[in-house]
């Protein structure tokens, strides 16, 4: 038994032909919120300047630099989002923003900062 799909992305649920038509889990994964591990947390600029984690309820956005980073509202670097959310890059190009909050952050065992976002 082989696949029946045509080998593009469009074969896939949410993914859109030249022609708009495809897609069809409803679901804009622009417009959804999700939580995430921030990554390289010890060598952004939060960290390298504070020598600690943004404590919880820490209001943060996203921002894309080169890879999607956690920013505080003055612009610093708390973490960058793992690759599988990659695809905000074209969010954000797009005009979505994201408001998150830190729901959790320690230094121990390792420097970590978890966060909820939620596109505006």
């Amino acid at each position: 038994m082989g696949s029946s799909g045509s080998g593009s992305f469009t074969d896939y649920s949410g993914s859109k032909k030249p022609d708009g038509t495809g897609g069809s889990s409803g679901k804009d994964p622009c417009r959804t919120a999700f939580a995430a591990k921030l990554e390289e947390v010890e060598q952004c600029d939060f960290f390298v300047t504070n020598d600690t984690v943004p404590a919880a309820d820490t209001v943060l956005s996203i921002v894309f630099e080169g890879r999607i980073f956690a920013v505080t509202e003055n612009g610093t670097k708390v973490g960058a989002l793992p690759t599988r959310f990659n695809y905000l890059a074209s969010c954000l190009k797009d005009g979505i923003t994201y408001a998150g909050i830190v729901t959790d952050s320690g230094l121990k065992p390792f420097s970590f900062v978890a966060a909820d976002f939620t596109p505006q």
